[in-house]
C-alpha cells in the first residue's frame, strides 16, 4: 500500500520537496543573454522567384501589388547560358554576354529607430579550391564588386511585401554603365580558356583580421595595450566576432578561339 502526500510525515514532505527541487530543471524562457557580439539575424543572398500565374493571381486578388512581389530581375546563380559563347578575345577587344545587374541581400537585423543595424560586406572569389588557405589569393573582378564596399539600401517601396517585415533590401549594382565581361575584363585581365566557377560571399560583419603574434607566439600590443591586427582577410568572414554569412556560385565557360576549343559553326561575338 501507498502513502499519500498528503497523509506522509511532514518531515518526509519537507525532504521530497527539497529532492524535486535539486532535481528540477530551470526553464529559460524569458533569459535573454546579452552580448557585445549578439547577432540574431543571419544575412542571406536574394534570388528572384518563379512565379506561377495562378499565385499571381492569387496576390492580385488579395492585395492592391497586382502580383506576387518579387526582387527586380537579376542573374540567377548556377550555369550562365548566354545566347552566345563566351570568348577571349584579342587584346582591347570585349565578348560582353549582356548588361550588369544588381546582387540583393538582406538582413533582418535593426537598430532602435528600425534601420538596418548590419554592414553588408561582399567578395567575388574565382576557381578558389577546397583547401584554400588565403581567399585573397582568389579575389576576383575588383571593377565589379570591391570587398570593401557595403551594399547599398534597396528602396523598400520597391520591393514591397506581404504579411512580412521589411526585409531591408540592399544591394551592389555590377557593371552598371555597361556590359557584362566575365572573359575579358578581370580586373582589366582576360580568363583562362574552360570552365571557371565564380563564388559570391556576403558577411554581415567585417572581415576577419588575424591577430599579430611575436616569434614565440604571443599577441603583439600597442602603445594603449591593445592588440594588433593584421589588414583585413577579404572573403573570410569573422566566425569570432559573431558574423553569418551567405555563398551563391555562378559557372560559365570561356572559349580561347586560338587554342581551336571552339564548337564547330560556333563563332565568337568579339567587339573593339
Amino acid at each position: 500500500m501507498t502513502t499519500s502526500a498528503r497523509s506522509a510525515r511532514p518531515g518526509a514532505v519537507v525532504a521530497f520537496s527539497a529532492v524535486l527541487a535539486a532535481a528540477c530543471v530551470i526553464p529559460d524562457a524569458g533569459i535573454e543573454v546579452e552580448d557585445e557580439f549578439l547577432n540574431p539575424g543571419a544575412v542571406r543572398i536574394v534570388e528572384p522567384t518563379p512565379i506561377t500565374p495562378r499565385a499571381d493571381d492569387d496576390c492580385d486578388e488579395r492585395t492592391s501589388l497586382r502580383a506576387c512581389p518579387n526582387i527586380p530581375d537579376t542573374l540567377p546563380s548556377g550555369l550562365i547560358r548566354p545566347a552566345q559563347p563566351l570568348c577571349i578575345c584579342p587584346s582591347g577587344e570585349r565578348n560582353p554576354f549582356g548588361a550588369g545587374f544588381d546582387l540583393f541581400v538582406e538582413d533582418p537585423d535593426v537598430d532602435d529607430e528600425n534601420n538596418p543595424k548590419d554592414e553588408i560586406l561582399g567578395a567575388l572569389l574565382l576557381d578558389i579550391p577546397l583547401d584554400a588557405e588565403d581567399p585573397r589569393d582568389f579575389l576576383a573582378y575588383p571593377n565589379l564588386l570591391l570587398p570593401d564596399e557595403p551594399a547599398r539600401r534597396y528602396r523598400a517601396a520597391d520591393v514591397p511585401t506581404i504579411e512580412r517585415p521589411d526585409p531591408h533590401l540592399k544591394s551592389w549594382p555590377l557593371a552598371p554603365l555597361g556590359d557584362l565581361d566575365l572573359c575579358n575584363d578581370n580586373g582589366g585581365d582576360p580568363v583562362g580558356d574552360g570552365l571557371h566557377e565564380l563564388r559570391l560571399i556576403v558577411t554581415d560583419r567585417p572581415w576577419y583580421r588575424p591577430a599579430m603574434l611575436d616569434a614565440s607566439g604571443e599577441p603583439v600590443y600597442d602603445e594603449n595595450g591593445e592588440v594588433m591586427f593584421h589588414d583585413p582577410v577579404f572573403g573570410m568572414p569573422d566566425l569570432r566576432a559573431g558574423a553569418t554569412y551567405d555563398t551563391a556560385t555562378y559557372v560559365f565557360r570561356c572559349y580561347d578561339p586560338s587554342l581551336g576549343t571552339l564548337p564547330e559553326g560556333i563563332e565568337c561575338n568579339c567587339e573593339s
